[in-house]
């Protein structure tokens, strides 16, 4: 697991809580933006055989909780929510250098591994929260363990078609910056 450089405080979960449909809301949303970015990344590289099959392999998970997520909010009455910008991954996304296709493959894999290992975190937080007897909680803590494979698959993949060196030093730049990202933006009940 990825070490990020911030730590979610306990504050977080409090404002989920407050809210706890919207949180579902969100978490949907994200879930369906994920399998999304998955998909584009496989047709952005269909010669890397490897990244398009995990590729497709996370777009499948990652829909399949969509569909998980959709089934929560229906069983309570709620609907999905419209799209709403996301202040986190805005931010994020502005650190990928678009001038160079091979720069920007290598900020795209290390950024989707800095995410889910955020993502991570706060489905743990999450489940915590909730209790692992709870239905719920333990639903969250599969997340958790999702999440954790997925930052890792991605970060695998950088390392197949990067050098070592180059890996870290990019991984280390986008985890300074994703720290001041994370504690720099306000909680609401979202995932980010």
């Amino acid at each position: 697991m990825l070490r990020l450089r911030w730590q979610t405080p306990p504050g977080w979960f409090e404002v989920v809580q407050s809210d706890f449909v919207a949180f579902l809301q969100d978490h949907a949303a994200n879930e369906r933006k994920v399998s999304q970015s998955a998909l584009v990344l496989a047709s952005h590289h269909p010669n890397r055989i490897e990244l398009v099959d995990l590729a497709l392999a996370i777009a499948d998970e990652e829909l399949q909780h969509f569909r998980q997520v959709w089934e929560i909010l229906k069983a309570r009455g709620a609907t999905l929510a419209a799209d709403a910008p996301d202040p986190y991954m805005k931010r994020m996304f502005g650190l990928m250098r678009k001038h160079d296709a091979q720069l920007y493959l290598l900020d795209r894999l290390l950024l989707y591994a800095v995410v889910e290992a955020r993502g991570c975190e706060r489905f743990g937080l999450v489940a915590d929260g909730l209790g692992d007897q709870e239905p719920m909680g333990a639903f969250y803590r599969e997340l958790e363990r999702s999440e954790a494979r997925h930052h890792a698959h991605y970060l695998r993949m950088a390392r197949a078609y990067f050098p070592a060196e180059v890996v870290n030093e990019r991984l280390d730049e986008i985890l300074d910056a994703e720290a001041e990202i994370a504690r720099t933006t306000p909680f609401s009940p979202a995932l980010h």
